[in-house]
């Protein structure tokens, strides 16, 4: 899932820029923040998930 590969790479890989994990990625930049959006979006949805309803 390149959400979850963005989001990893760009947050918890040792890069020092957004820029280096997008090339570490083999993505352009605009494509990269795409996907890190997305995996924000998803994360944020799962854990307001976790907190209405309890723990899946």
């Amino acid at each position: 899932m390149r959400a979850r590969e963005a989001l990893t790479a760009g947050y918890f890989s040792r890069v020092p820029t957004q820029e280096a994990a997008a090339r570490r990625l083999g993505l352009p930049y605009g494509t990269y923040r795409r996907h890190v959006r997305q995996g924000l979006d998803l994360l944020c949805d799962a854990l307001w998930q976790r907190e209405l309803y309890g723990e899946r």
